[in-house]
């Protein structure tokens, strides 16, 4: 950012700093070869004091450019750097070339007068070469040096043997124009070069302000986006947890002995708390999903009875808005199986239709239209057309590309309390499975959302209503099982699910106490709650493995990030049961434990 922040007086004298400094040896270096040459040619007093004078002009000229260098004000710090260089290099020159023509003047032999003209025109080429920060300094560097040249060649002084012709003189001209004819187009070239160096630092410190920016706005964007991880974390444990008490309570309720009418309620509760279980799990996906990190879970899925399980939960919603709710399925083959992620397609349905419900004014009509272009035979592909239409406000040109990104909603949206979510996950969902989705008008005005992909076509087995049961208890030898669980709800769910069966469940609140009861008794297997008082389930797994115990240990948690199982794994943990708990995977985890108390009889029996 300072960089960014330089101006252009700042970086031109930033360069000039940095020329001076790299130049620093150099000139020392001519000061000290200076001094010997008058040494040798005029004797080394002479040469001392005229060493430390040319020695001490320098040691000015350098303070002068760390002065500059470290003035907060760059602007002046340019303009004295500029007035101060020029006027101490003019000294320097005029030092040397007084010293050349005093000692020529002194001299006795013509060997001595040569060489001190040769001094002067060594000293022109140094100050003529180098880099001046003006004109004015350029020529006040090189003028000693020509007045001196004009005067040898016009006379030579006093004494002069044969040196004065008027040959001589014009080539001194001649030669002292050549010099200044070369170096002005070198400094020409210095100051053409110095204006494209500062254009470029100019722009590169431009650039650099913008990456700054930019490294800023990513830092920003990341620490949002962990923000916004971390809240829907906090957020999917603490639904979960009462979510998981709905559910499974009405999954025990649902297993128990009803009336036909309790238990068709009993498993539109199910089916209603499903629905919105897996609603939850997307959600959660929308950080992956930006991420780019979001998986398909490919399964045999019936469409048509996923529209219709959608459209008969919803139905009752629209009532509350008189909205009527249509669903057109003739497009759709009985039943409609393809191979295909049903809960991103849920998802997809159920933002649609909820928004569609939200914007139609009352006496207004909401339909789905799905259709599906059947392939020839199993395995091919099924082209899915998905429109949903309401009576609403509609969505403008300007808003139709803006509306599918995260947190991005039209006014009328912003106005009835939208996130701005739901259309960007039917977005991602789609762009997943290899589809898109847009919105245009609907005939008679109103919004036309149409969500497309395609998904391999598969025949459905008839079985599908087979009851889920733990496979392998044993009522003569009931399946011993400690939880640790510290809400009471879920240790209600638990024991409402698991008394019915042939186990015998001990219940602890948290990790020590279930570090006590494993001390105390014999158990088959140990659900973990994660996030537990006193002690957690991960630092009461790692104790259980530390102590040698191979006892089957399944975490039973609503943090199921890929992380968090990764860490679960690390520890010991045999598998997960995700909450709200799903009792495919309950009866699978109880079914292994039973398997694993049975093997060594199996074992012995053989």
């Amino acid at each position: 950012m300072e960089t960014a922040r330089r101006t252009a007086a700042g970086l031109k004298l930033d360069g000039y700093v940095r020329h001076y400094r790299g130049m620093a040896a150099v000139r020392f270096a001519m000061a000290f070869g200076l001094s010997a040459i008058v040494g040798i040619v005029a004797g080394w007093s002479y040469a001392l004091s005229f060493g430390l004078l040319h020695l001490a002009l320098y040691g000015v000229l350098f303070w002068a450019v760390e002065v500059a260098a470290r003035d907060p004000d760059e602007q002046l710090a340019l303009r004295k750097l500029t007035i101060r260089t020029g006027l101490i290099t003019f000294l320097i020159s005029l030092q040397a070339c007084a010293m050349a023509v005093e000692v020529r003047e002194s001299a006795t032999t013509m060997v001595v007068r040569l060489e001190s003209g040769l001094l002067i025109i060594g000293v022109l080429m140094f100050t003529a070469l180098q880099v001046h920060m003006s004109r004015l300094g350029y020529a006040a560097a090189i003028a000693p040096s020509i007045v001196s040249l004009v005067w040898i060649g016009s006379n030579g002084g006093s004494g002069t043997v044969g040196m004065a012709s008027g040959h001589f003189a014009i080539a001194i001209c001649l030669f002292v124009v050549a010099v200044v004819a070369a170096s002005w187009r070198q400094q020409a070239t210095d100051r053409t070069l110095s204006s494209v160096r500062l254009a470029l630092e100019e722009k590169n410190a431009a650039l650099m302000g913008l990456v700054a920016e930019a490294e800023a706005a990513r830092a920003q964007a990341e620490a949002a986006s962990r923000a916004k991880s971390d809240f829907l974390a906090m957020t999917s444990h603490e639904i979960r947890t009462p979510l998981n008490a709905v559910l499974g309570l009405a999954e025990a309720l649902n297993r128990s002995r009803l009336s036909a009418r309790q238990k068709d309620m009993a498993r539109g509760v199910v089916d209603a708390g499903a629905l919105l279980k897996r609603l939850l799990d997307s959600m959660l996906d929308i950080g992956r999903i930006e991420a780019g990190k979001t998986t398909l879970s490919l399964v045999p899925f019936d469409l048509r009875e996923a529209v219709e399980t959608v459209v008969r939960i919803w139905t009752p919603r629209a009532g509350e808005h008189g909205v009527t709710l249509v669903a057109d399925l003739d497009g759709l083959p009985t039943p409609c199986g393809l191979v295909a992620d049903g809960g991103k397609i849920e998802q997809v349905l159920i933002n649609l239709v909820s928004n569609a419900l939200k914007f139609s004014p009352r006496g207004g009509k909401v339909v789905i239209r799905v259709s599906a272009a059947c392939g020839a035979g199993t395995g091919e592909p099924l082209a899915v057309k998905i429109e949903v239409m309401d009576q609403g406000p509609g969505v403008t040109v300007e808003d139709r590309e803006r509306i599918f990104q995260v947190f991005e909603q039209t006014d009328a949206g912003r106005a009835l309390g939208g996130a701005g979510l739901g259309l960007a996950i039917c977005s991602g969902n789609l762009a997943l499975m290899g589809g898109g989705i847009e919105v245009g008008d609907a005939p008679g005005g109103g919004a036309c959302f149409k969500a497309r992909f395609a998904a391999p076509a598969c025949v459905l087995s008839d079985d599908t209503a087979v009851a889920v049961e733990a496979q392998g208890l044993d009522a003569g030898r009931p399946l011993r099982v400690l939880a640790a669980e510290d809400n009471a709800g879920n240790r209600h769910v638990l024991r409402a699910l698991l008394e019915p069966l042939a186990i015998s469940l001990t219940l602890v609140e948290d990790g020590a106490q279930a570090l006590e009861a494993l001390a105390e008794g014999a158990f088959d297997m140990v659900l973990m709650d994660a996030n537990m008082p006193v002690m957690d389930g991960l630092s009461a797994l790692r104790a259980i493995r530390t102590s040698g115990s191979a006892i089957p240990v399944w975490m039973l948690t609503a943090n199921v990030y890929e992380e968090d199982v990764s860490r679960y794994r690390a520890a010991g943990a045999d598998g997960v049961v995700r909450k709200p708990i799903a009792l495919e995977e309950l009866f699978a985890a109880l079914s292994d434990a039973a398997a694993r108390v049975d093997a060594p009889a199996a074992a012995e029996a053989a």
